[in-house]
């Protein structure tokens, strides 16, 4: 009877959370007893070395929850950590409504957590997590999906990992296990940072390219060289024996096809401008650079072309080849 007040006043709750006035309708109870119904699950049975865990969910927005030892129920909400895509939908408004609700963010995982006292009805807790969903997750009710499932009892059990379906969420499921993450924590790698002009990518590469051609000039008298390929198109140095300049390849259209549609005419006219040849000799653009010039003006000279031809912004990472 306790369980049955619990449901319909959760049931009321959640109308009155989507802005009705009147007695709760047939979706938004059935919703509260489904939910319901997957928590009192995984709170009655009990597996050896297993712990048991309740997701619902809407496409890649969740809810997971599962029982601590000391009977509390953990519930954790997908972040934007592991699914990017999120962030369009945790506004800050919607953050706010988040830590307004109860919730806070776990930095191991990005994720949001909260936890619910050992002796809160399971109806009230399956009112919080259908208002968190609906309320900071925009979901659609109609397409509310949910399943208990039970995991290896270990400290730091399996997730699903970027770029999956619902990542973050914990998951046994063998189809996942071969991109799942199986640490204690997770740090997003940190986005490259990007130059919208010649002179910002000089500032941001213009040590490292200064240095290899310094080693070029250095071991001039070896078989020595560096590709600074953009991903996109790449510029190409050796030594000119005898030593003498630094002879270096723009890559042309006619060494990989695709480029025709980068190398425009006004681009290949700002290559000949600053002195590279035709392909002809070689099948790319070529031109060979005095040893008079210092080490910076040349690096200066390879990253404006980069960026000027090849569009390249460091939205990727430079990738340098040597010998």
């Amino acid at each position: 009877m306790r369980q049955q007040r619990a449901r319909f006043a959760a049931a009321i709750t959640l109308l009155m959370t989507l802005g009705a006035t009147a007695a709760p309708g047939h979706a938004e109870e059935a919703a509260v007893d489904r939910v319901d119904a997957a928590l009192q699950n995984i709170t009655s049975i009990v597996r050896a070395k297993k712990v048991g865990y309740a997701t619902i969910w809407d496409g890649n927005k969740y809810v997971q929850c599962h029982r601590l030892p000391s009977r509390e129920m953990r519930c954790e909400a997908a972040g934007p950590t592991l699914q990017p895509s999120l962030k369009r939908v945790l506004t800050i408004e919607r953050q706010n409504r988040l830590a307004a609700l109860g919730w806070t963010v776990d930095p191991a995982f990005g994720n949001y957590a909260k936890v619910f006292p050992a002796d809160a009805p399971t109806g009230q807790i399956s009112a919080d997590i259908l208002r968190t969903l609906t309320e900071a997750y925009d979901i659609n009710l109609q397409d509310l999906e949910l399943k208990t499932d039970w995991v290896v009892d270990i400290p730091c059990p399996p997730r699903n990992g970027p770029s999956q379906n619902l990542a973050g969420m914990v998951s046994g499921a063998p189809s996942m296990l071969s991109t799942a993450l199986l640490t204690c924590s997770y740090a997003a790698k940190p986005q490259p940072q990007t130059a919208e002009t010649a002179e910002a990518l000089i500032k941001l590469y213009g040590p490292s390219v200064t240095a290899e051609i310094q080693r070029l000039r250095v071991n001039a008298a070896h078989r020595v060289y560096a590709v600074f390929d953009s991903g996109i198109g790449y510029i190409q140095c050796m030594p000119e024996t005898p030593p003498v300049a630094l002879y270096c390849e723009a890559q042309s259209a006619e060494s990989w096809a695709a480029l025709s549609a980068v190398l425009k005419p006004d681009r290949v006219a700002r290559l000949t401008a600053a002195g590279y040849k035709e392909p002809g000799r070689a099948p790319n653009y070529s031109k060979s650079y005095p040893l008079t010039l210092t080490d910076a003006a040349i690096a200066a000279e390879i990253l404006t072309l980069l960026h000027d031809l090849y569009d390249y912004t460091g939205a990727t990472k430079l990738d340098v080849k040597t010998d």
